[in-house]
């Protein structure tokens, strides 16, 4: 079969655009895949991919039940905005971020009868990882939608601001995957710890609680945070209405690009050992 071009065959002055080129070179390639892996996750299940709606939903109502019902809390200066509409809008990316660091460690071992095919791109498979999660967002934020036009009154233009949004996201979800996915092949230990640092990551993120409740002096340290940032810039496009934070999203978007060429710089420097290792 053939793959299409060889990564290898990139030059280190093209890195900058290397994640690309990549996907580009092998867009047929990809696609087949991220359906399969899609296919493949609700095989033999008779809801198929309402599975999908059914996770973040099934949080939605715990958390809206402990923290809204048992709790009482109070969202700040929420004004008319949904309790439920606002913790499920930080859900649906803290799942996306879930399901890709979760799977990255052993992504490789998984798809090691790929590894030793010598013409297969395997920097496609992080990117297969998150494309398949991708899938999953879309139907997520399908919810939102239909949830804030039922209890939001309706939508504004700002929902136009959703690629804008959520493409720093995604560059740092692919470049966490690629670090991942190349770390957990020589330390298997990795898979152990992902499951703690995803939960550590929401706790201490936005999601559950607004940020004005955080003390002063801890702001900074929540913003280093993956989440913190796109949940906020979500949330003011599409519940608020407003412009996201556009200087703290563009550090955001910058920062993801590096993550995202580091992360491809260090899996295409590494994969050579993987067939070793396996």
């Amino acid at each position: 079969m053939n793959y299409g071009a060889s990564v290898g065959k990139v030059a280190p002055r093209w890195y900058l655009l290397a994640p690309l080129s990549v996907l580009l070179q092998n867009r047929s390639l990809y696609v087949r895949l991220v359906s399969r892996d899609v296919e493949l996750r609700y095989k033999g299940s008779m809801l198929g991919v309402v599975w999908s709606m059914i996770n973040p939903l099934a949080l939605l109502a715990v958390f809206s039940f402990v923290f809204g019902v048992v709790m009482r809390a109070r969202w700040g200066e929420s004004g008319s905005v949904n309790f439920s509409l606002l913790i499920y809008s930080g859900l649906v990316l803290f799942i996306l971020l879930s399901d890709v660091i979760n799977k990255a460690p052993l992504l490789i071992i998984q798809n090691s009868n790929y590894v030793k095919k010598v013409v297969f791109p395997l920097e496609v498979l992080p990117a297969v990882t998150v494309g398949s999660a991708l899938v999953n967002l879309a139907l997520a934020l399908l919810i939102l939608l239909v949830g804030q036009l039922w209890f939001g009154g309706g939508i504004t233009w700002t929902w136009l601001l959703l690629p804008v949004v959520l493409a720093p996201f995604v560059m740092m979800n692919l470049g966490l995957v690629f670090f991942l996915s190349s770390l957990g092949v020589y330390l298997r230990d990795i898979a152990q710890l992902t499951g703690i640092v995803v939960m550590v990551l929401m706790y201490m993120s936005p999601i559950l609680y607004p940020v004005s409740m955080v003390p002063e002096e801890y702001r900074p340290w929540l913003s280093l945070n993956p989440l913190s940032i796109p949940v906020s810039a979500l949330r003011e496009i599409t519940l608020y209405g407003q412009m996201p934070d556009w200087a703290a999203l563009g550090i955001y978007a910058l920062v993801s690009y590096v993550m995202l060429i580091a992360g491809f710089w260090w899996f295409h420097r590494t994969k050579n050992g993987f067939a070793d290792v396996i």
